[in-house]
């Protein structure tokens, strides 16, 4: 009984809004579904079958209630580049290991660990996809039939080369759907009856009904099956499958940063909370049965869920009524759908390709840090001009590299003759003539690990002099410390025992101290009294005062 009352509830509060959003959304999809297709080197009417199967997959088993799922921009440089590596089948077998890497993430809880990359690299990434999306219209722009290229500068030799060969009406068709996308939603919007319509929708009904009407000699998208997906078995071989791995982990990171971040915007939108790895599992899920269905890698799509919210979605079945409404429109219009002008598609791509440069996040970027900005220029330039795996393991370790710079650069070593030494720890050395000659105390602040060694060990010849047989080394901000940190402690307590001197460590915080603990030759150098342990500099101090007094 309580399953029919939802039922009822559901259809009584939120079905009708489901409905008009996955109606919308659907006709949205559709020509960005065959524009990244093609985009990507594959048939248009695989875009379409990743748009169904990936709305449906993904918004049943995700873990974002309003994420739409599909093929997206953000994923064609790396589609087209494994196509033209390894044809179809490579590119399927790579989407269908990209989806057991997702489902990895989702189950080992990854999800959270996508928000510590850093902007710099995915604004590099993204911007640099960008420019190879737009980049690679330009024939579409120009109306010339060329082979899609790996690598953006055979595609504008390519575009230069066949320049006089330029269709004027393509042309025209491009600027003319650039310029109605621009002004249509301002000038629609203050009509009652218009203004929810998307004036990508105007725009492609005007340009099929030109190109059909006057017979325009203009690429078009050329004819799409009217059939529902089949079933496609795999070419499963480790050959193929060693070769395609780079590109499969490639495509499932990226899906993962893209599916993460789409869930983000949602959660903005509607003041709501996704769930990250179960939004992980269900687009591994969806990537994993795609290529059975000869569908291409899917993430979720930012523009297409926006419009989801916008037009009043209530649950993630409006995803599934996008999906059902596709298979109609495939099932119906596929016909019509042949008419569509490769030139209108450019309009569009360009468009989201534009948008992909994030100019703000760029300045701010410059701005703010120069070594931030290396790293998001090179991380540009080489997705630009090399491949995407290269690019994000390159701007991945540039990154790692500028964190570990900005921790060596915290860590420092201070004698305290720098503080004043009328108070604390300085009066009592100063008012006790054996402390005074035969106690140094040095602070160590920052984290002791092995990229800040270099800076330690010149920070302890440059302040350390080991003249007195007693030396304190507070610790009570070292937050953490490494397996090199350990082997320097123990190097440098081990070379101060061999001169007959004398290490202790004061205000040693736990996880510290849980370190030097689980350390056998630590231990054993504690137990001989080669180094001992203080709560506080003030107890080591007043141990060493009892031990000369008993002297």
């Amino acid at each position: 009984m309580r399953t029919e009352q939802k039922v009822k509830k559901y259809f009584e509060e939120s079905f009708s809004s489901d409905l008009k959003a996955g109606l919308i959304t659907a006709v949205v999809a559709l020509p960005l579904a065959i524009a990244f297709a093609i985009a990507s080197g594959v048939e248009p009417v695989m875009g379409l079958y990743t748009a169904i199967i990936a709305g449906m997959l993904i918004s049943t088993f995700g873990g974002s209630r309003y994420s739409v799922s599909g093929p997206t921009g953000a994923m064609t440089v790396i589609v087209l580049s494994t196509v033209n590596g390894h044809g179809v089948e490579g590119l399927l077998l790579a989407g269908f290991l990209a989806g057991i890497f997702q489902i990895l993430f989702g189950i080992f809880r990854l999800g959270k660990v996508v928000k510590y990359i850093p902007l710099p690299v995915i604004s590099g990434f993204t911007s640099g996809i960008g420019i190879i999306i737009l980049i690679g219209q330009l024939s579409n722009v120009f109306g010339l039939v060329l082979p899609a290229r790996e690598h953006v500068w055979e595609t504008v030799y390519d575009v230069i080369a066949g320049i006089d060969m330029m269709n004027i009406l393509a042309l025209s068709m491009f600027a003319g759907t650039i310029i109605l996308m621009l002004l249509l939603p301002k000038a629609l919007s203050n009509i009652k009856y218009l203004k929810n319509i998307p004036a990508s929708i105007i725009t492609l009904v005007l340009s099929v009904i030109l190109t059909y009407r006057f017979d325009l000699e203009i690429p078009i998208v050329g004819e799409i099956p009217s059939t529902i997906p089949q079933i496609h078995m795999l070419d499963i071989n480790i050959g193929l499958m060693y070769a395609v791995l780079p590109a499969a982990f490639t495509i499932a990171l990226l899906g993962t940063i893209e599916s993460l971040l789409c869930a983000v915007v949602c959660d903005a939108m509607t003041n709501t909370k996704h769930n990250s790895n179960k939004e992980l599992i269900g687009q591994g899920i969806a990537n994993v049965i795609l290529p059975f269905f000869a569908g291409i890698p899917a993430t979720a799509a930012i523009a297409r869920s926006a419009v989801n919210i916008r037009e009043g979605a209530k649950t993630r079945i409006s995803g599934i009524i996008h999906s059902l409404v596709l298979i109609g429109i495939l099932i119906f219009f596929g016909p019509i759908a042949q008419y569509i002008p490769k030139a209108y598609l450019a309009g569009i791509l360009v468009l989201v390709s534009i948008k992909m440069v994030n100019v703000d996040e760029i300045r701010t970027t410059m701005n703010i840090s120069k070594m931030d900005t290396f790293v998001l220029l090179t991380t540009f330039a080489l997705t630009v001009l090399t491949d995407l795996v290269f690019a994000i393991q390159a701007g991945m370790f540039l990154s790692i590299i500028l964190l570990f710079i900005r921790l060596t650069n915290i860590i420092e070593v201070q004698s305290m003759e720098s503080y004043d030494p009328s108070e604390g720890i300085n009066a009592t050395i100063l008012a006790d003539p054996y402390l005074k000659d035969n106690v140094a105390v040095y602070t160590i602040n920052g984290p002791f690990f092995f990229g800040a060694m270099a800076v330690f060990e010149n920070k302890v010849d440059e302040h350390i002099h080991m003249s007195k047989p007693h030396m304190i080394i507070r610790m009570r901000y070292v937050p953490f410390i490494d397996t090199t940190g350990i082997e320097r402690l123990k190097s440098f307590i081990l070379t101060r025992k061999g001169t007959g001197h004398k290490v202790y460590l004061t205000t040693v915080q736990p996880e510290v101290m849980r370190s030097i603990s689980s350390d056998a030759v630590l231990n054993k150098l504690m137990q001989d009294k080669d180094v001992t342990i203080f709560k506080s500099t003030q107890e080591a101090l007043g141990y060493l005062q009892e031990r000369d007094g008993n002297r």
